[in-house]
């Protein structure tokens, strides 16, 4: 769909009132790819990012947190075309790189934080994956190394090798990367002392002092599509719990670490009739959404798109087109 997306005119392709709000979400910006990252999603240069920033700014206006919410509770209801862009996990380069750029702009923004990161208490699953994936493709594991980390995967997971272990590894896998990275002679918790990959509690409260929104993302960036109904209960009541202690933002935000996919209704539900959160996100795109308060985000990082223009196209064709054949709807059990 990219080639036809990239001929259509953009101002043609948006909806007559819906979808003309739209929330593209980042991870990290950062000119040299940082090992735990890069082997995760493509992570955009400074250039790269301004460049995507100044093309929503062309064609969108960008939002207040307060249009944010009046969308989120009325619908857009204007013939404004506007954006709110948000980021993940808590990374420094939040407060480094991505913060910088958007007060300069004068853009709104929301950062979704994980209380077991802040202050650099331990490291995402995925960033210490991609930390030894890093290790294997830079040629400084020995072939002994190889062997012996095979040899302790297969005493496990008889039916995974390791490059396919590494790719696909979940929360529960913590404690196998862990065994994996001492083969390696990779140190996690000097890695976090030395390298600092997340934002301090004192960043996060600058960069709510500046005007950004801060919200939750869960304890510990855990699979919600692996975890019981009352773990993920859990997991969305303890980080908001944390943010309103530490941080007191002005609303109450979550979005899903990963995905919204798989966690079933009653979960929202339960969220909603304790007044867990004002609003929610997910991952899905351009896509519609049945449930209360709860917007679908754009991932700007994903798949081989390496600019704005060409994948916020792309996502309006196929919003289109999922249309015409009924699959445009996000549908739970």
């Amino acid at each position: 769909m990219s080639p036809l997306a990239g001929i259509l005119p953009l101002e043609k392709m948006v909806p007559g009132r819906k979808h003309r709000f739209l929330f593209p979400f980042w991870h990290a910006v950062s000119d040299i790819p940082p090992a735990h990252l890069m082997h995760l999603y493509r992570v955009p240069s400074v250039s790269d990012f301004v460049r995507d920033i100044d093309f929503f700014l062309k064609n969108f206006r960008a939002a207040t947190t307060e249009q944010l919410i009046e969308h989120a509770y009325t619908g857009n209801k204007s013939q404004e075309k506007y954006f709110f862009p948000t980021f993940d996990d808590g990374l420094s380069e939040c407060f480094h790189q991505i913060a910088p750029i958007l007060k300069k702009r004068g853009i709104s923004a929301a950062f979704f934080i994980n209380p077991e990161f802040v202050d650099n208490k331990i490291l995402f699953h995925r960033h210490k994956a991609s930390l030894i994936i890093n290790q294997l493709s830079s040629g400084k594991a020995s072939s002994l190394a190889k062997s012996e980390a095979e040899r302790i995967l297969q005493q496990q997971s008889a039916t995974k090798t390791l490059d396919s272990f590494l790719q696909q590894s979940s929360f529960s896998d913590h404690s196998m990367l862990d065994q994996l990275a001492a083969v390696f002679e990779i140190d996690f918790p000097e890695f976090l002392a030395r390298e600092k990959p997340y934002m301090t509690l004192a960043q996060i409260k600058q960069m709510q002092s500046d005007g950004f929104l801060i919200g939750a993302h869960g304890l510990d960036h855990r699979e919600f599509y692996h975890a019981s109904a009352s773990e993920i209960i859990h997991q969305i009541s303890s980080s908001i719990d944390f943010l309103m202690k530490e941080i007191n933002p002005p609303i109450k935000s979550f979005a899903f670490p990963f995905t919204d996919f798989g966690v079933p209704d009653s979960v929202f539900e339960q969220v909603l009739q304790a007044g867990l959160w004002d609003l929610s996100f997910g991952t899905a795109g351009i896509k519609d959404d049945i449930r209360a308060h709860h917007l679908q985000r754009i991932p700007m990082e994903a798949g081989d798109f390496t600019d704005a223009r060409q994948l916020i196209r792309t996502e309006y064709l196929a919003w289109f087109l999922k249309k015409i054949i009924g699959k445009n709807k996000v549908r739970r059990q």
